[in-house]
């Protein structure tokens, strides 16, 4: 086990971390539920302190654009089906952290989260029974108060044993620890410091094994020297797009192509001089949730 906190804290090279195959396959979460009922981030009200009005039909759409975006790019997606009640079960890489078995070094574990905010606590079982059922062993936190909130806060490095783990709003340090101990992890701990950036996805998106997209003002000064300190190619969003159009909230399943909201011209133009391709998509309805192209799959296996 291994904690980092601080750049002084490493003492190795990324290329020395054990190599770890990559996701191969993605969940989604039928839309038909989707709607803004509530408020527990900024971005799901307007200026006048009102919930945003959801187009369902256009939601259902985008989500299917997704789907087949990923599924262009030859990703196996299940799609597990809604969940009344709560609506937003559709960003399901919230509600449990998959470890494949060349983590666990035996079965394939669905850690299930303890979500910061009541009105999603029935999301978790519902996501961790489908996750039993692809082949996963439902798991929990020891110390089941503390909070956690699956890979909306914690991004496995692509390739590597190494997890990067938000903490702050969503997710604690004590959390992290845990499983970084349980399963003998490298860790790399980065505190969150604006309320917009309320998970690490919405703030930091692992591209490859060497390069990231990032929004570098959402993280604490230390936070931002581990990132530097690791990443050789760090692309970052512009403010705007960061924060308005959830630039960061990417998702990159191959390592060459990248799935980005529409709109954010800079970080598209960024990523492409940086040599990813871009597939532009529209997630207009669910960024009235506080969420995009990231948070509305769970990225995982094999197991």
């Amino acid at each position: 086990m291994r904690i980092l906190r601080t750049a002084a804290d490493i003492n190795f090279k990324l290329e020395d971390l054990p190599r770890v195959p990559h996701a191969d396959q993605v969940l989604m979460v039928d839309p038909a539920d989707f709607d803004v009922l509530y408020a527990i981030n900024p971005h799901m009200l307007d200026e006048d302190g009102n919930l945003l009005a959801v187009d369902r039909t256009e939601a259902r759409r985008q989500w299917w654009c997704l789907r087949e975006a990923v599924e262009s790019l030859g990703i196996h997606v299940d799609v597990a089906p809604p969940l009344e009640g709560f609506p937003d079960v559709v960003f399901c890489a919230n509600q449990a952290l998959p470890l494949s078995s060349a983590i666990t070094g035996g079965q394939a574990v669905a850690i299930a989260s303890h979500m910061a905010n009541e009105q999603r606590a029935g999301e978790v079982p519902h996501i961790i029974s489908y996750l039993r059922e692809l082949g996963y062993q439902p798991s929990a936190l020891k110390h089941r108060n503390l909070r956690l909130e699956g890979t909306g806060d914690g991004l496995f490095h692509p390739g590597r044993r190494l997890l990067w783990a938000g903490v702050g709003q969503r997710s604690e340090e004590g959390a992290w620890l845990e499983i970084a101990q349980r399963f003998n992890l490298t860790v790399a701990l980065l505190p969150l410091a604006d309320p917009d950036f309320y998970h690490l996805d919405t703030a930091l998106a692992i591209l490859s094994e060497d390069a990231c997209l990032w929004f570098p003002q959402a993280f604490t000064p230390e936070a931002r020297e581990l990132i530097e300190a690791l990443i050789p190619m760090r692309i970052e969003a512009p403010e705007d797009e960061a924060r308005h159009l959830f630039a960061c909230n990417a998702f990159s399943p191959d390592g060459e192509t990248v799935l980005l909201q529409r709109g954010s011209e800079v970080t598209n133009e960024r990523l492409t001089s940086a040599g990813f391709r871009v597939l532009e998509l529209d997630t207009s309805e669910f960024l009235k949730s506080g969420g995009s192209v990231f948070c509305m799959k769970l990225h995982h296996g094999p197991y």
